[in-house]
């Protein structure tokens, strides 16, 4: 959902658009015929421009993605990789508007330096012109409906029974688990970590109700629109809509599943940030990452550059070798490493 904190100042500019026609009703997505658009420079979800290099902050990654969409992050997609025993293997989801690189340059090479297979995908860009590099954000559902099949490719490749999943907003929260609930994955997921997860909807600071507005003054706005440049994720995030409603309806955490949620109070896309938090069960840790680490200034967009999140994912992965958070005050600044 990084993508919304362009969204106030862009919903004017897309009012002016409402003449661009209707699209048609798409057929409910399934793994076979999910739906949606695929990314020009991911084939089959595969980043297929070449591997970027490990980066150490959000802005550093998106400089470079947004110069050659299609980077594969340092270490992922390696499909004659075989997981360790105990382990499984690990597929890492962006947030709106985000494709692999941006979102995992800094996770990739150090869930792979610490052994693990790990895997990232890009689909559903935006579209109108399409930019590879905004995934992840069209219709929620025909994602899910695609990275399933993503994922019974890397079972397969790998030989494993189940996956672990670490997702960064919509992909640590409504999209794995509308794989969980509509395709299968309550059989397939082992643990799904969630790094400031869309679990519950999000006022966006109010966003959501100047969305409602513009819904009632102009009714073709979600047709016409969104839905025209394939833009469909922004809405279904918010607090109140059909898709948030039916996702939460019925079972929300699956009994085989081990949940955490990673979050932050400092976070202003997913507001208030308690709405990342799943219902309290046996199997679900719901945690901020000041909560070991007050020193911790790591908002939503910079979050898969967190330090403490990487620790904490790899506890959570590996609870006997969980090791001690390294608490230390990190400034949000590009290094010489990010803008070479």
């Amino acid at each position: 959902m990084k993508f919304y904190v362009k969204l106030s100042a862009a919903v004017s500019a897309l009012v002016l658009s409402l003449g661009i026609g209707t699209v048609a009703q798409a057929a409910e997505p399934t793994i076979d015929n999910p739906g949606g658009v695929e990314a020009i420079t991911s084939p089959g979800g595969v980043p297929s421009q070449g591997v970027g290099p490990d980066r150490h902050t959000f802005v550093g990654a998106i400089s470079l993605a947004l110069k050659t969409p299609g980077l594969n992050p340092l270490g992922a997609n390696d499909f004659t990789c075989k997981p360790a025993p105990g382990t499984n293997p690990i597929i890492l989801i962006p947030g709106t508007g985000n494709d692999a690189y941006t979102a995992w340059a800094f996770f990739s090479p150090h869930l792979k330096q610490a052994g693990y297979c790990v895997f990232t995908f890009n689909y559903n860009p935006a579209t109108n012109p399409q930019r590879d590099a905004m995934s992840f954000m069209g219709d929620i559902k025909q994602s899910a409906a695609f990275m399933a099949g993503y994922i019974n490719r890397i079972l397969v490749a790998t030989g494993s029974q189940k996956i672990d999943i670490i997702g960064h907003s919509q992909g640590g929260g409504a999209l794995p688990r509308a794989y969980i609930k509509w395709f299968g994955g309550d059989k397939k997921v082992d643990k799904l970590i969630g790094l400031v997860p869309s679990n519950s909807g999000t006022t966006m600071m109010g966003t959501d109700q100047l969305l409602r507005q513009l819904l009632e003054r102009y009714p073709n706005l979600e047709t016409n629109v969104l839905n025209g440049h394939n833009s469909q994720a922004l809405l279904q995030q918010l607090i109140g809509s059909q898709f948030m409603a039916d996702l939460n309806s019925g079972q929300i955490v699956y009994p085989d599943i081990k949940y955490t949620v990673i979050s932050t109070t400092l976070d202003t896309i997913i507001t208030p940030h308690t709405r990342s938090f799943l219902p309290d069960a046996p199997n679900v840790t719901n945690m901020n990452v000041q909560d070991v680490c007050p020193a911790d200034s790591h908002g939503h967009p910079n979050m898969t550059y967190d330090e403490v999140a990487l620790q904490l994912s790899l506890n959570a992965l590996n609870p006997p070798a969980a090791k001690p958070i390294n608490c230390v005050w990190i400034p949000k600044y590009l290094t010489a490493n990010d803008i070479k």
